[in-house]
């Protein structure tokens, strides 16, 4: 049959019906659509070729214009000076879309950064902190600020480093160096690229947080931190040896990152999960050896927000185990700001009488140069820990407490304590027990029933009802008490259990029976220089 479309009319093909003709234009039209569809699906998969194929480079963001609130203003302007010390902190990321609980909004890291600089925070070098601790000159500023960054994540180049800028800050970056990318790669943390342009900019230091131990693993009867932890391995648990092993192989894997990348090694360490020990003594104290023979000369605790004391660095901390503020999400920066006043060490006053006395057990009340002290039983007035509004005493180690103490009787004593450990984030205390006729020292370290440390005679009341003038010493290892009206009392201070009573400040309390008060008049305190 044939194809109608070959029908012809007089050797001419036949005229279509007028149904079936196009308007005039109509094919034209069509085409010309059809040609813009074409071109703007070709154009959107050229971009969209471009858009992948180009290298993962992201820019820097602005710093962000910040307002003070009042109340922070006042908070940072009374920040007081720590001539000597360094306030470590740490930071992690800094990311508005970022919920994790380490990661700050991009306008409260500027408000955190904004608060230090209107307290006269300066920043110093990670080089500052190592001569510091090893005894070499260093030029510290009275508010000396080190800003560290764990982790090396991205925003530690687009997010922060524009804000440091701003306020003419340094930070030191500890690299998980097994994280980082090689430029053009899509991350969450930085690229090699990133990493020398950091370093280009002269703001940033930077150091170890191992080369892959920064996930929880299996260890025995749970999960922990790698590092510091012997892990289970084929099932079992690994040898001491075998930890040492894999320890030393990141550590030097870490270092060849270092020298490959910035063409120098890393001289200072942050405990990934700022986690120092695990569930080994032994691996311990041997950790920081093998941080010592990898190279690094410091290494820093702290991560989270931090649960318990926290000191500012001195001279005297314990190399491999520096203190840091662990900032969060939810860190205020008047929550900051409190953080730094209890890490910084507080100086030695010489009127006890004038400090903000808190009643444990006991009620105190404040006359001139006078303390009263009310109780039953057992009760004290006490300076509180860090973490309840005290003073730091960490550095309140040789002193010497003198006060003329009434009130005492056959049914009252008075009670001086010494290096009490609540405001130096350590436990125990020196209790000095002034009776009626006897003075007894012993330690008390929490709950443990005292160990004591040696008893005198008094001689009977001189009349003056029952006051008695005390002066009580620690100076190294050795307590030395005199009491009016009987011979010295010396101790030890070393030895037995527990841990070591070397620093801390001081509580006045009171025991006894039927709500007595004892009086402590013009109680004073005096730094002892040397041994």
């Amino acid at each position: 049959m044939a194809d109608p479309a070959d029908e012809t009319v007089g050797g001419h093909p036949a005229e279509p019906a007028p149904w079936e003709r196009e308007p005039p234009g109509r094919g034209r039209g069509c085409r010309a659509v059809t040609a813009f569809v074409f071109l703007c699906s070709l154009a959107l998969a050229m971009v969209t070729w471009v858009s992948i194929s180009r290298p993962f480079d992201p820019g820097q963001a602005g710093a962000a214009a910040v307002r003070l609130d009042p109340e922070v203003a006042r908070a940072a302007a009374a920040l007081p000076a720590h001539p000597g010390s360094v306030v470590a902190l740490t930071y992690h990321g800094v990311d508005d879309r970022d919920g994790a609980r380490t990661t700050l909004t991009r306008e409260r890291f500027g408000r955190h950064m904004a608060a230090l600089d209107a307290a006269g925070y300066e920043t110093v070098r990670l080089r500052d902190v190592i001569d510091l601790l090893e005894g070499r000159p260093v030029r510290l500023p009275p508010r000396a600020l080190l800003l560290t960054f764990d982790d090396g994540r991205v925003t530690d180049w687009t997010n922060a480093d524009p804000v440091l800028e701003k306020h003419g800050f340094t930070a030191t970056a500890f690299l998980t160096t097994g994280r980082v990318v090689e430029p053009g790669s899509p991350s969450y943390y930085l690229s090699t690229k990133q990493v020398r342009a950091l370093t280009g900019t002269g703001r940033w230091d930077f150091g170890s947080h191992s080369h892959a131990l920064d996930d929880r693993v299996r260890i025995p009867g749970d999960v922990g931190a790698p590092l510091p932890n012997r892990i289970v391995a084929d099932g079992s648990p690994e040898t001491l040896g075998a930890w040492r092993a894999r320890v030393r192989a990141d550590l030097a894997r870490s270092q060849d990152f270092f020298r490959r990348t910035l063409g120098r090694e890393a001289a200072a360490f942050s405990y990934p999960f700022g986690e120092a020990a695990g569930n080994d003594r032994r691996a311990a104290a041997a950790l920081p050896g093998l941080l010592r023979d990898a190279g690094f000369r410091a290494a820093f605790t702290g991560e989270g927000v931090p649960s318990g004391h926290v000191d500012a660095i001195g001279a005297d901390a314990p190399p491999y185990r520096l203190d840091r503020i662990g900032v969060r999400r939810t860190t205020s920066a008047a929550g900051l700001l409190e953080a730094i006043r209890a890490a910084v060490p507080a100086p030695p006053p010489h009127a006890l009488a004038v400090l903000p006395w808190r009643g444990d057990g006991a009620a105190c009340e404040r006359d001139g140069a006078d303390l009263r002290v009310t109780g039953d039983r057992y009760g004290a007035c006490v300076l509180g820990g860090t973490g309840d509004g005290g003073p730091n005493t960490s550095r309140w180690r040789d002193y010497r407490v003198t006060a003329s103490v009434a009130g005492l009787s056959p049914r009252s004593g008075a009670v001086v304590a010494v290096r009490d450990g609540a405001g130096a984030g350590r436990p125990g205390r020196i209790d000095v027990v002034v009776g009626d006729g006897a003075v007894v020292a012993r330690r008390q370290v929490g709950d443990r029933a005292p160990v004591p440390l040696g008893r005198a005679r008094l001689d009977g009341r001189d009349g003056r009802d029952g006051a008695r003038d005390v002066a009580i010493e620690v100076r190294g290892d050795r307590l030395t008490v005199e009491v009016e009206g009987g011979p010295p009392l010396r101790a030890a201070l070393t030895g037995g259990s527990g841990p070591p009573i070397d620093r801390g400040g001081v509580r006045l309390g009171i025991t006894g029976r039927g709500g007595r008060t004892v009086t402590f008049h013009d109680p004073t305190f005096v730094p002892l220089r040397g041994r």
